[in-house]
């Protein structure tokens, strides 16, 4: 996605998913307790597969607040570490703004549906956000690590590892009962869109600093593919 503030289609993307995202808060406004919700929320939560239950409170633990920030921390740092300056400081600088205007639509859309968790918490349900968070931070953690030109065998895996989360996390809301299946679902928009906006301020964070020479990078060869691994 290197170049995208160059196209406008990424944007109607993120502005498509934001659209969904508020049309679902409206549609559970008015009805909070619909059958399809029902359905998959039984379907899933009703799973007899011991074996599922530990790692899913595990994701759910992996993928709240703390551990994210401090994911978030070890990411930046490796970035600079790596000696990509610029890039950590305009992943920094991303991250700065979106994360209120992210936490603010969040918290509005929860307003607008208005509706309690399965499991009776008297906490806003809609959307989900452990499934928020995760989907912004590993989604977006899987862009910079494409970003880094880093070898074949150490990017795939990488990757993976970092997919892995986003595919997880919603359906293991559902199954420990705290989440209904749209809470999910508009939990996925959000994050969509905010991955792809936070790409775009990144990369125009980036074209800010390098106007201004500020942030050199200094990268690292060992790093990088060599001529010989890329035949």
């Amino acid at each position: 996605m290197e170049g995208v503030t160059g196209s406008r289609g990424w944007w109607i993307i993120a502005a498509g998913a934001v659209a969904l995202y508020w049309v679902l808060a409206i549609l559970l406004r008015v009805a909070p307790e619909n059958v399809v919700d029902r359905v998959v929320f039984d379907w899933v939560s009703g799973w007899d597969v011991p074996l599922l239950d530990g790692p899913s409170e595990r994701i759910s633990w992996f993928t709240d607040l703390v551990p994210r920030l401090v994911l978030a921390f070890v990411g930046v740092a490796g970035i600079a570490l790596a000696g990509r300056w610029r890039l950590a400081a305009a992943t920094a600088l991303a991250a700065a703004i979106m994360v209120i205007p992210i936490d603010a639509i969040d918290l509005v859309g929860g307003i607008v549906a208005d509706r309690i968790r399965p499991n009776g918490a008297p906490f806003l349900a809609y959307p989900s956000g452990h499934t928020l968070g995760t989907i912004v931070q590993y989604g977006f953690g899987i862009y910079l690590v494409l970003r880094l030109g880093l070898h074949r065998r150490l990017l795939l895996p990488l990757v993976a590892l970092l997919a892995l989360p986003i595919v997880l996390v919603g359906p293991a809301r559902v199954l420990v009962g705290v989440h209904w299946p749209t809470d999910v679902l508009g939990a996925y928009l959000l994050g969509l869109a905010s991955v792809i906006a936070l790409i775009l301020l990144l990369e125009i964070g980036e074209g800010w600093l390098a106007r201004r020479e500020l942030f050199g990078d200094s990268l690292r060869p060992s790093l990088a593919p060599s001529a010989t691994a890329s035949r």
